[in-house]
């Protein structure tokens, strides 16, 4: 897609594990660290990532992808998290409220999908 998410909604994470050098891959990404928990952002206006670092892998407990970015950098985005381990099922609203996709990322298997409201 080549616009922007405006809203970002979380369904279910599970065991979410990502090596931190795919989240480090990220164009503009900025990486903060505080002993094991990490926070990223960047990359888009509204990408935050906060885990824990265990052995190379971040084990995260919250994500969000949107706002301004999002659009031009999603396959960089879909590409990182198919390098996790692990479950995210998240609901996308692309900008203008033209589209709606869910997101399920199942072990690296990602798989995006058109809803119907």
């Amino acid at each position: 897609m080549s616009y922007d998410i405006d809203t970002w909604r979380t369904k279910e994470i599970m065991d979410l594990a990502i090596p931190l050098a795919s989240i480090e891959a990220l164009p503009y990404v900025d990486i903060e660290m505080d002993g094991h928990h990490i926070e990223a952002s960047g990359t888009a206006g509204g990408f935050e990532l906060k885990g824990k670092l265990l052995f190379g892998l971040v084990h995260v407990k919250s994500i969000a992808f949107s706002s301004e970015g999002s659009g031009h950098e999603w396959d960089a985005f879909k590409e990182m998290l198919s390098t996790s381990t692990g479950i995210l099922i998240a609901s996308q609203v692309w900008e203008g409220g033209d589209s709606i996709t869910r997101l399920t990322v199942k072990n690296g298997e990602v798989q995006e999908a058109p809803v119907d409201i």
